[in-house]
């Protein structure tokens, strides 16, 4: 069997039916799905947050899908495809939610507003909504995969793309009567996103368009509407006309293996490209409060896969900075190696001279022999001596580590409803976990 779509669904269709995913996937996903409700109840003051409300409220409807603080607006729950809109571009407004760095992208903040607009419109539980996102997830993962690293260096957002296609399984997964392929090659005719948005209040909305693009896609199935048999990987198909490497190695292990679980969780508001910096940066210099007077000079390797995302030289707003190597390392020479936040980023804003005289004592050099998960540092001290630092996000951390951190990430942002979440979460209560979410922070 080659064709794409036809294999996702097997995979898809044998999963729902027999409710058995792997117990540790699923607790990776539980994990996911904390962290995805921290970060978007940590956006309640963004103005992107406002902005995508207030399209809600005055394009839409009561309906049965709950949104991010819709007890602070006029709509507590709308349609699920504009739940879906909605709850994607919250969640990923901070750029804090995880990064599959196989898919090349952010998986979460797709799959669950997708799974959750689904599973309250159809009366469904905690456990189901876990299940279908996982599932979606796996699809997003593998279909980010087949489309390899071609596709996004050649301008395509994997989260909005790739995570399309996951974002119509975990809708499928959540309903008791549309099988996944129609929407699949439904939403082959949707999926869009552009890296040139990033910086702007777009690199959210892709999420979110991803989303409902995928709640969308199994609705239309609903009613009998449906796409071509080579969608994907005919000969105008998304692969080829998206610069796909149509690896089909890809799903040769579907079935067999999970690759989502490697998901990677961000303990930084910034492109997840730059984390491997701020780690090496803090492994070296401790948690001085202003090493401004210490640190002559940084040498930074990184793949240059990254050069295209995270090197903006000249950051004009707090939302550009978070791809910008030089501008975060100099907050974190300024500010010392703590724990810093969007405000932390905004207030820097319009630079400053210690801030630009901070960013260009940082060299950034592309470099293939470093991994693109990586990051190696040199830096040089004012005493004329040395630091080398290495860091590679992929290094394994447990799941009680990572809960652990994750804990603390939801603390720092949310205080006790951090908690709060992660009661509802391990009872299964879904009805509890929305009214937190609508609740805000």
């Amino acid at each position: 069997m080659t064709n794409v779509i036809d294999r996702l669904a097997v995979f898809v269709d044998a999963h729902r039916q027999s409710g058995k995913c792997p117990k540790e996937a699923l607790d990776v996903m539980r994990l996911c799905l904390l962290d995805w409700a921290v970060v978007g109840l940590a956006a309640e003051q963004e103005a992107i947050t406002g902005s995508i409300l207030g399209y809600a409220n005055d394009t839409g409807g009561e309906g049965s899908s709950s949104l991010f603080f819709g007890e602070g607006q006029r709509l507590a729950r709308t349609a699920p495809r504009l739940a879906a809109l909605v709850n994607g571009t919250i969640s990923h407004t901070l750029d804090f939610d995880d990064t599959h760095f196989a898919h090349i992208g952010h998986v979460s903040t797709v799959v669950f507003p997708a799974a959750l607009a689904m599973a309250e419109a159809e009366n469904g539980d905690l456990q189901q909504l876990v299940q279908a996102a996982l599932i979606g997830a796996e699809v997003a993962t593998r279909v980010g995969v087949w489309l390899g690293r071609s596709h996004y260096q050649a301008g395509f957002h994997q989260t909005a793309t790739a995570g399309a296609f996951g974002a119509a399984v975990a809708a499928a997964v959540s309903t008791s009567d549309v099988t996944a392929a129609a929407p699949l090659r439904i939403v082959a005719g949707m999926a869009a996103g552009l890296k040139q948005q990033f910086g702007t209040a777009m690199k959210p909305m892709n999420a979110g368009m991803a989303a409902a693009h995928g709640v969308e896609s199994v609705l239309l199935a609903r009613h009998g509407l449906d796409g071509s048999q080579e969608a994907a990987d005919g000969a105008q198909g998304f692969g080829n006309t998206h610069h796909g490497e149509n690896d089909l190695s890809a799903f040769d292990t579907l079935g067999q293996a999970w690759l989502f679980p490697d998901v990677t969780h961000k303990f930084h508001p910034c492109c997840h490209g730059t984390h491997a910096m701020i780690e090496a940066m803090k492994s070296v210099l401790g948690d001085q409060s202003d090493l401004t007077g210490r640190v002559r000079k940084i040498e930074l390797r990184t793949n240059p896969r990254w050069m295209s995302v995270c090197n903006k030289p000249a950051p004009v707003d707090y939302l550009e900075a978070k791809f910008s190597y030089t501008f975060l390392a100099a907050l974190l020479l300024r500010n010392g190696m703590k724990s810093f936040g969007n405000s932390d980023m905004a207030a820097c804003f319009p630079l400053d001279e210690t801030h630009r005289d901070c960013m260009s004592r940082v060299t950034v050099i592309a470099d293939e022999s470093v991994s693109e998960t990586a990051a190696e540092l040199v830096v040089h001290l004012s005493d004329g001596s040395m630091l080398e630092a290495y860091n590679d996000l992929t290094d394994p951390l447990p799941l009680d580590v990572r809960l652990d951190k994750l804990m603390e990430k939801g603390r720092e942002c949310l205080g006790s409803k951090a908690d709060d979440l992660w009661a509802a979460i391990q009872g299964d209560d879904l009805k509890a976990f929305t009214a937190l979410m609508r609740r805000g922070a």
